[in-house]
């Protein structure tokens, strides 16, 4: 066993000890105070507890507490944090509770964010998860496949959300085996049937466009209503519409939809045209089949949670 060179407080009152032996004495006060973990094990009515008299103090009750060989009052009988975390861990987490690296006031590495939410979760150190999120929601070194472990694990819903859509933009035959092997079998079986959903429902929609939705002008004759139709079609499926914006650009089924006003369908009656691209948006009581794709991948996500959370 060792001491710890900074989180050894010479005045500390309790002291605990990691898996690899090394030795913390910190406040304790102050460390209920930010965990409900150890607020909840450390407020426990003790028996043989040394009781306080009204000449103790602080000093004195504490040598009282080690003469009686309460826990976490001596080297010899320091509370064991949990073997799951590595002196790093702890020290991380003891770091940034009593804030000896003013780490407040800065933004640490990947690994150390990493460190300090999954050990504030365990000891329910809401201020060490707020602060861990904080700065890991937009951080540049947070991949995909890691947040949406990190998702699963601390029941972060958006997070899951937002890497399985980052994860959709990634052919599934080019996922590593570390991500794969990060978000797990569910989630990768999720991934891959939604991007042949996806991709199934694009080809389709890019070679069989919906139905144009005819004004009077075209009602009155075969002729007119077979032009219109036939202007739509081609401009539909031409390389510049919406099967090169589906096919060539891959642009996002919502984006067409809020841009299908602007793509060209030759000659087609203005009326027609717009009546058309209308018909094709959003409504109150229905999705547009251009989004068909986000209810896809929403269907998949929602069915994934239900079976990880």
């Amino acid at each position: 066993m060792s001491r710890h060179p900074t989180l050894y407080f010479a005045d500390g009152t309790l002291t605990l000890k990691a898996s690899d032996g090394t030795l913390y004495n910190v406040y304790q006060h102050h460390l209920i105070m930010q965990s409900d973990f150890f607020s909840g094990m450390l407020t426990l009515p003790i028996p043989n507890h040394p009781p306080i008299s009204l000449t103790d103090n602080t000093k004195d009750w504490i040598q009282k507490a080690r003469d009686a060989g309460l826990d976490g009052t001596s080297d010899a009988t320091a509370v064991q944090l949990p073997d799951k975390f590595t002196n790093i861990d702890c020290e991380r987490f003891l770091e940034f509770v009593f804030n000896t690296k003013g780490w407040t006031a800065r933004v640490p590495d990947l690994d150390v964010l990493c460190s300090i939410l999954k050990t504030s979760h365990f000891f329910a150190a809401e201020s060490g998860v707020e602060y861990a999120i904080h700065h890991l929601e937009n951080h540049e070194g947070l991949a995909a496949a890691l947040r949406f472990k990190m998702g699963c694990d601390y029941h972060l819903t958006e997070w899951i959300t937002q890497a399985f859509d980052e994860l959709m933009s990634t052919s599934i035959k080019d996922m590593t085996a570390e991500d794969e092997q990060l978000i797990g079998q569910r989630a990768y079986r999720a991934i891959a049937r939604a991007q042949a959903a996806v991709q199934d429902h694009r080809v389709t929609l890019a070679v069989c466009p919906p139905p144009p939705s005819h004004t009077n002008w075209c009602s009155g004759s075969m002729s007119n209503r077979k032009f219109c139709t036939d202007e739509w079609e081609a401009g539909w499926t031409s390389v510049s519409g919406v099967l090169g914006a589906l096919i060539k650009a891959e642009l996002p089924g919502s984006e067409i939809h809020d841009s299908l006003h602007a793509f060209s369908f030759g000659a087609m009656p203005f009326e027609c045209r717009e009546r058309t691209c209308t018909s094709l948006k959003d409504t109150a009581d229905r999705r547009s089949v251009l989004k068909k794709e986000e209810d896809i991948i929403d269907a998949e996500v929602e069915a994934l949670m239900k079976e990880l959370l």
